[in-house]
C-alpha cells in the first residue's frame, strides 16, 4: 500500500540468531519535528486538537511531518512552529532525532528548541482545527507526567527538552 502519507513495505527479515520473520511489515512514513517554544515569560507552547485515531482531544506539542522534499530541519519547525500557533522562533537549536517506533517505523521524529518567540498570525492546514495554550514549565512537566498528554512520543520529547542542556 502507497499514498501520500505512508507506505507499507514487507520485508524477508533474518534475526541475528537465524529465525526468518517473513514478510516483516515496515510502515514509512516522512520524518516529523516537533518544537518545543518557550515563550518570553517562560512558557510552553502547546496545542490541543482532535486526533482521530484516539477519537477524542489530544494535547500535544506543535509540529508534524516535513514535506518530501525538506532536509533542513529548523527550517521545517520554524514552519509547523508558525503555521500551528502563529509563533516565530527567534532563537531555534536543534535537541534530538529519535525514532517513534523501531520496530515497526522507518521515519525520524526531531525535536527542535524555540526561544524568544514573537506573535504572528496562525495559517494551520484546512483539516486542523487547533487550541493554543501557554503553561508554565513546571505544568507542563506535570502535564507529561500525569497522562494528560496522551502522545508517548511528545511525552519523551517534553521531557528531553525540558531536561536537555539549553
Amino acid at each position: 500500500m502507497r499514498d501520500r502519507w505512508i507506505r507499507v513495505r514487507a520485508d524477508d527479515c533474518t534475526t541475528a540468531s537465524g529465525a526468518v520473520v517473513a514478510p516483516y511489515y515496515v510502515l514509512e512514513f516522512p520524518d516529523f519535528v516537533h518544537v518545543l517554544a518557550i515563550d518570553r515569560s517562560d512558557r510552553v507552547v502547546l496545542v490541543r486538537q482532535y486526533r482521530h485515531g484516539l477519537r477524542g482531544m489530544s494535547l500535544e506539542l506543535p509540529g508534524g511531518m516535513m514535506d518530501q522534499a525538506e532536509t533542513d530541519i529548523l527550517g521545517a519547525a520554524a514552519r509547523e512552529l508558525r503555521e500551528e500557533t502563529g509563533f516565530v522562533g527567534g532563537a531555534l537549536s536543534y535537541v534530538i532525532t529519535l525514532s517513534p517506533e523501531p520496530a515497526r517505523y522507518e521515519n525520524r521524529l526531531h525535536l527542535v528548541r524555540a526561544t524568544d518567540l514573537s506573535v504572528g498570525a496562525t495559517s494551520p492546514e484546512a483539516t486542523e482545527d487547533i487550541e493554543v495554550l501557554l503553561v508554565p514549565r513546571q505544568e507542563a512537566m506535570r502535564l507529561a507526567l500525569s497522562g494528560a498528554i496522551a502522545h508517548a512520543a511528545h511525552v519523551g520529547l517534553l521531557l528531553i527538552g525540558l531536561n536537555a542542556p539549553a
